[in-house]
């Protein structure tokens, strides 16, 4: 007799689609097949698709730390109902960077998750030394910045080959932030002091071409150091083309994207201030751009798809001067949402959303195939999904403390009906149903004994 069954749902992997029966115990898939055995709970999936529970490697909940703006509870509620069962977490108002803050955070979040997740290190220019010591502890990965954000202080280029070598020697990963700090300020001073505070200085201050200096930057210390890097948030076409050149001469890159350069056009921050403040800013100027960007998702060389959820309440982005207004958008509720979308558009194959957003962040984050997929013995994270459900995204329903979404208006087809996390239920039609505390710390893969690393339990 098996805990749980789901019944007759189109199973989705990136290698195709099947029908079956899928069968859980103590926390892990046991069965999938298309016979129909005894269960305690059955759930009837009939005309809809199973997906493999989203790994999203890019939130930021703002715990400890300024949670005006998120907090663990909420943000992981937010991640439930929008299909997400596994968070990297790396909070810039409260970063992580020794192993005593790991812990202390640890023991923080021990009963403020609803779902999975692992958190990351922020990397800091002067304090390579804590690097092996964070990565034997258990962060997933090292946040990294080339230029001064959130208070978090960039690296030079001397500073990022030193990390690079480091990292590479640990085999250990990193996600960089890349724009050029010098361009960055240079900007800046002449924007201040021409007088302008109109929202248009947001694409002029974080321009196109610091975030291409910085990448070409990156991308060659990347390569002659042998680390294993994600270029965050890639923006631009351009950006896509000047990582694949680096990736073919031998560069160990990862390219991440978010929908919001796949969905907002640059002009919007004009109408929207504060509310489109977020960087690198939207790129996209014409349907060229756009139609570019959704082709290196579909086919490569884009490896994956997060949210960088950053939220901060509508208050908060609206009050005061363009320069002071926080920079983010909430995002880890509606991303899988817009995506399916694009399977209805016709820009995605839903294998391609599977391979984006499940199985290339778990194999990445060393989590696979715990994570990210739907073979027997993988922990039962799973997400239900109608594919016809049409609906217009409404501020309204937005679970996140942000309580608002840029895609407000948005009509969508494709709805998240049911989240699963290791079997139980997290959320269903648009509302979280577990309590806090039921997600686990994961130690990430350079952990050498996980009974060590965290007072927390770490899921077998």
């Amino acid at each position: 007799m098996y805990e749980l069954a789901i019944r007759d749902a189109t199973l989705v992997t990136p290698r195709g689609r099947r029908r079956a029966n899928v069968y859980v115990q103590g926390e892990r898939i046991a069965a999938v097949t298309a016979d129909r055995l005894d269960a305690d709970r059955q759930i009837d999936a009939s005309g809809l698709f199973l997906l493999p529970g989203m790994v999203d490697g890019h939130v930021h909940f703002q715990d400890p730390g300024d949670t005006s703006r998120e907090d663990f509870i909420t943000g992981s509620s937010a991640a439930a109902v929008g299909g997400v069962t596994t968070v990297i977490e790396h909070t810039h108002g409260h970063p992580v960077r020794s192993v005593g803050l790991l812990t202390e955070k640890i023991e923080h979040l021990r009963r403020r998750s609803l779902i999975d997740f692992g958190l990351a290190a922020h990397a800091w220019p002067e304090e390579v030394h804590h690097c092996a010591a964070l990565w034997r502890a258990g962060v997933t990965f090292f946040k990294v910045f080339t230029c001064t954000t959130h208070g978090v202080p960039g690296h030079d280029a001397a500073h990022l080959l030193r990390l690079f070598r480091e990292l590479a020697r640990l085999d250990a990963l990193c996600l960089v932030h890349c724009e050029d700090e010098t361009m960055t300020a240079d900007n800046e001073r002449a924007l201040r002091a021409a007088g302008r505070i109109d929202p248009g200085v947001i694409p002029e201050w974080r321009s196109r071409e610091a975030e291409l200096t910085a990448l070409n930057t990156m991308a060659f210390l990347a390569r002659i150091s042998g680390v294993r890097a994600i270029a965050a948030h890639v923006s631009q076409p351009g950006s896509v083309e000047l990582l694949d050149r680096e990736r073919k001469l031998g560069a160990r890159l990862l390219l991440e994207t978010c929908p919001q350069y796949l969905y907002l056009y640059e002009h919007e921050v004009l109408d929207w201030a504060g509310l489109r403040k977020f960087t690198p800013p939207a790129r996209i100027r014409s349907a060229s751009d756009q139609n570019d960007m959704w082709r290196y998702v579909a086919n490569g060389p884009i490896s994956h798809i997060s949210a960088d959820h950053a939220p901060a309440t509508r208050a908060q982005k609206v009050e005061g001067s363009i320069w002071d207004v926080h920079f983010g958008l909430p995002g880890v509720e509606t991303t899988l949402t817009l995506l399916l979308s694009a399977v209805a558009e016709g820009r995605l194959a839903l294998e391609r959303v599977v391979e984006l957003v499940a199985e290339s962040p778990a194999r990445l984050y060393g989590l696979f195939p715990r994570k990210g997929s739907l073979e027997v013995g993988s922990d039962a994270d799973m997400v239900l999904v109608d594919l016809g459900a049409e609906r217009v995204l409404e501020d309204v329903r937005i679970v996140s403390r942000a309580g608002w979404t840029p895609y407000a208006g948005r009509r969508v087809t494709g709805r998240v009906v049911k989240t699963f996390c290791r079997g139980r239920l997290v959320a269903e039609d648009g509302r979280p149903v577990a309590e806090p505390g039921y997600g686990r710390f994961l130690a990430g893969p350079g952990a050498r004994d996980l009974a060590e690393t965290t007072p927390l339990a770490v899921a077998p």
